[in-house]
């Protein structure tokens, strides 16, 4: 019994001065890069109703749906907007979760475009903007007949 008290305390010791360089080695290895960040590879922009469809125009907004499609690879978030045809103003801003490998997300978009009455078409377009990516893609103009 009197022989095993030294070797307990000699082995606290031991495990109390490792602990320090245990703390130090994983902390070195969460920043040496082994924690992966989000890479965007590829953004688009999808028009959802298919171009050439007779719209009503009554004076009543149409509704126009587009899909932002992003593809990245790592994990994090990646923040978006939209803006819509030449218009400044951010719309529906929203952010993608990413987990580790590579995955697409979706974010839907629905715009509500002008309809004048007597109006031959109505047009548009949405913009999907990345701004940590310094990304930004814009959907094909959309040109919709109007009903006569």
């Amino acid at each position: 019994m009197l022989l095993a008290a030294p070797l307990l305390a000699s082995s606290v010791a031991l495990a109390l001065a490792l602990a320090p360089a245990h703390v130090a080695q994983a902390a070195a290895a969460g920043t040496s890069g082994v924690k992966q960040a989000v890479k965007v590879t590829k953004v688009e922009v999808v028009t959802l109703l298919k171009p050439g469809e007779t719209v009503e125009c009554n004076g009543t907004p149409v509704a126009m749906a587009f899909d932002g499609k992003v593809t990245a690879t790592g994990p994090g978030t990646v923040r978006y907007h939209w803006t819509v045809n030449a218009g400044r103003a951010r719309v529906s801003p929203g952010t993608f979760a990413f987990g580790v490998g590579t995955s697409t997300k979706v974010a839907l978009q629905v715009v509500d475009m002008p309809a004048p009455k007597n109006a031959k078409a109505v047009t548009g377009y949405a913009t999907l903007h990345l701004p940590d990516q310094k990304k930004s893609v814009r959907s094909e103009q959309v040109t919709f007949p109007c009903k006569k």
